[in-house]
């Protein structure tokens, strides 16, 4: 791990039991989703803002994933190591 996950995986640690959702932040998710009927949440951490009609959640943080509430969407495997494509010079995530 580097970067990011590491920074999540050191301050993280008793993320839901410190942190509360603020209700402003989650009325303008909301408002921003509109009628989705179904979304993935990227970067979901321990799902404080996760809607319910979230199909999927992102997070490579383990120490965020274990924070999630029972009844949370499923978390797909991530990585934030990243893979070169050949020919363009770009990188994508592996997400393995």
């Amino acid at each position: 791990m580097t970067g990011a996950v590491d920074v999540y995986d050191t301050i993280g640690t008793g993320y839901a039991t410190t942190r509360r959702p603020d209700p402003r932040i989650a009325a303008r998710v909301t408002a921003a989703l509109g009628d989705a009927r179904s979304v993935v949440n990227v970067g979901a951490g321990a799902g404080s803002y996760e809607p319910p009609q979230t199909v999927v959640a992102v997070e490579p943080s383990a120490v965020m994933v274990r924070q999630r509430p029972a009844g949370a969407a499923p978390v797909a495997p991530c990585s934030t190591r990243t893979t070169s494509t050949p020919g363009t010079g770009s990188s994508s995530p592996t997400g393995r």
